[in-house]
């Protein structure tokens, strides 16, 4: 009977120092790199929306400016050598309100093979296109999303706030 206990508890023993402790129940998060950005993708969705305050004779005047994209037939190719090329077409619906007034217009935009640089900070979480810094996030084997925010403040005090969203989809 003793034998039996030593047994069990050596076999107890081995199964609970066997279990490691770095096991952490799921998958590695998909990490954010020009590694796993390298690829050809769809753009899904486009919002953007400037809003801008400008001082006539002493009344701010705000003109608000929003964009939705839809019907998307659009690539975007991130190169390894850091060569975005972007191809292809989308309607954008673009909505402008100032005071009580808004008008409204769509028109479709044409994109042939156009090339610009590319530039990824996996440090921040951030990827530069032609300049402009957008945020990264929910990046994944499947696509992300981007960002970008921008403030612009002229010296006599009339400023513009730009707000930009783009989903992509790996193909």
């Amino acid at each position: 009977m003793k034998l039996t206990k030593l047994i069990f508890l050596f076999a107890l023993s081995v199964v609970a120092f066997s279990c490691s402790s770095d096991d952490d129940g799921g998958p590695a998060p998909y990490e954010y790199n020009k590694d796993n950005l390298t690829g050809t993708y769809a753009i899904v969705s486009f919002q953007s929306k400037e809003v801008e305050t400008v001082n006539v004779s002493g009344f701010d005047v705000v003109t608000t400016t929003t964009s939705i994209g839809d019907t998307f037939d659009f690539s975007a190719v991130f190169a390894s050598n850091n060569t975005l090329t972007v191809n292809g077409t989308y309607r954008i619906s673009e909505t402008v309100t100032q005071g009580n007034q808004t008008s409204s217009d769509t028109y479709i935009v044409v994109v042939n093979n156009e090339t610009g640089g590319y530039v990824v900070n996996s440090a921040t979480s951030e990827l530069t296109l032609d300049g402009d810094t957008y945020q990264v996030s929910n990046f994944s084997p499947t696509g992300f999303q981007l960002n970008l925010s921008e403030t612009t403040t002229e010296p006599n005090g009339d400023n513009t706030v730009y707000t930009e969203e783009l989903r992509f989809t790996k193909e």
